[in-house]
C-alpha cells in the first residue's frame, strides 16, 4: 500500500493498478475490493459495488458449491434450479425446493446477498426473467456458471427417443439458451465471465454413458464457440471438465446399478475404489468443492485474458487423451 498511497486517484486510473495492490480501479468485472483514496494525507475506503454470479443448478452439488466459493470471495450469488425431483426420462431424483431454499440459507450465512429462483434452463423466458430479475436487484451480471445437467446411463440402443431428448434439453439446449439469457447484459456491460460445466467424458468415448458423453463434448465445442463470439466484449468464457464428483447426479441407485449391474449393493466409494488404480495420483473420485475451486479461477484476476479454455478437473485421467 506504500506506493498506493503517493498516487493520486487520477493516476490509478490511468495506469489501472488492479487486484493485487488491493486498489480496485476498473477491474473486468467490477469488485467488492475496497477501492484506496488519498485526501489531505489520510486513506479512506469507499466499497465498489459487489460482483454478481447466476449459478444454474445451484441448489445442491456442484453448482452449490461453487456459489459457497464464490459467496466466500464477497459475490452475491443468483441460485437458479428446476427444483423439482421427479422429471420425465430422468431415472434419479433431482434436487427439491427445500433443496434450493436451504441452499439460500447457506448462501446468506457467507455475509452476501442471494436470490434463489426457481426455474427451467429449457424454458428460455424463466431464464430471461430470472436475469433481469438479477440486474434489477444486484445492478450488474458479472460471473454465469452454466452447471445445471442430468445424465444417462446405459448401451447406445438402450435410449428411448424421450431419454435423449432430455439430456440434450437440458445440457446442451439448456447451457445456449441460458448463454442466450445472459449475453445481452454482459454485453451492455463490456464485461463478463461465463464457465460451462462440461465432464471428463466430454474428453473421451464411454460406453457407459454414450449420449451424456456427446452432450459434454457439446458443451465444449460451444463455449469455445462463445469464446469467439464475445471476446470482443471482454467476456472470458471457460469450460471445467470433472472427473467423477460425488454429486447426486453420480452418487444414486440408477446409475450406480448401471454401473456395476453384477453388484447390488454397489457403492459411489465402491466404484471410486475400482477407478483409483488407473490414474496416475491415487485419487478416484472429487467432491464438489474440488471443482469449485477451479470454477472460481476462471472468474478470477488471474485468468482475465483466458477464454476458450478447458481446464481438466480429472485427477489425471485424461493424461492420455489426445481430446
Amino acid at each position: 500500500m506504500k506506493n498506493i498511497n503517493k498516487m493520486s486517484r487520477r493516476e490509478i486510473l490511468k495506469k489501472g493498478t488492479l487486484g493485487a495492490t488491493g486498489v480496485a480501479a476498473a477491474t473486468l468485472l467490477g469488485s467488492n475490493t475496497l477501492a484506496a483514496q488519498q485526501e489531505n494525507g489520510k486513506v479512506f475506503t469507499s466499497q465498489i459495488t459487489a460482483k454478481t454470479a447466476f449459478i444454474t443448478g445451484g441448489a445442491r452439488g456442484i453448482g452449490l458449491a461453487a456459489a459457497e466459493e464464490l459467496a466466500k470471495a464477497g459475490i452475491n450469488i443468483v441460485l437458479f434450479d428446476i427444483a423439482t425431483e421427479d422429471i420425465p426420462h430422468v431415472g434419479y431424483k433431482l434436487s427439491s425446493e427445500s433443496d434450493l431454499v436451504d441452499a439460500k440459507k447457506k448462501i446468506e450465512s457467507l455475509n452476501v446477498k442471494c436470490l434463489a429462483i426457481k426455474g427451467d434452463v429449457r424454458n428460455i423466458d424463466d431464464l430471461k426473467n430470472a436475469m433481469q430479475k438479477t440486474v434489477d436487484t444486484f445492478g450488474s451480471l458479472d460471473i454465469l456458471v452454466a452447471n445445471a445437467g442430468v445424465t444417462q446411463v446405459g448401451a447406445i440402443e438402450e435410449f428411448s427417443p424421450q431419454e435423449i431428448d432430455v439430456v440434450y434439453d437440458i445440457n446442451v439446449a439448456g447451457i445456449i439458451k441460458t448463454t442466450q439469457a445472459a449475453a445481452p447484459f454482459m454485453k451492455q456491460q463490456k464485461s463478463g465471465r461465463m464457465v460451462f460445466l462440461s465432464s471428463a467424458l466430454g474428453r473421451m468415448g464411454n460406453e457407459l454413458f454414450p449420449v451424456y458423453a456427446s452432450t459434454k463434448w457439446a458443451i465444449i465445442g460451444f463455449a469455445k464457440s462463445a469464446a469467439l463470439t464475445y471476446g470482443k466484449d471482454n467476456i472470458m468464457c471457460n469450460v471445467v471438465a470433472p472427473g467423477l464428483v460425488r454429486t447426486k447426479l453420480a452418487d444414486n441407485p440408477y446409475v450406480l446399478g448401471k454401473m456395476m449391474p453384477n453388484n447390488p449393493d454397489s457403492t459411489f466409494d465402491g466404484i471410486s475404489e475400482t477407478l483409483k488404480p488407473g490414474n496416475p495420483i491415487p485419487v478416484g473420485h472429487l467432491e464438489p468443492e474440488d471443482v469449485a475451486k477451479a470454477i472460481a479461477l476462471f472468474t478470477s484476476d488471474a485468468t482475465n485474458k483466458v477464454t476458450g479454455e478447458v481446464f481438466d478437473v480429472s485427477y489425471g485421467s485424461l493424461s492420455r487423451s489426445i481430446a
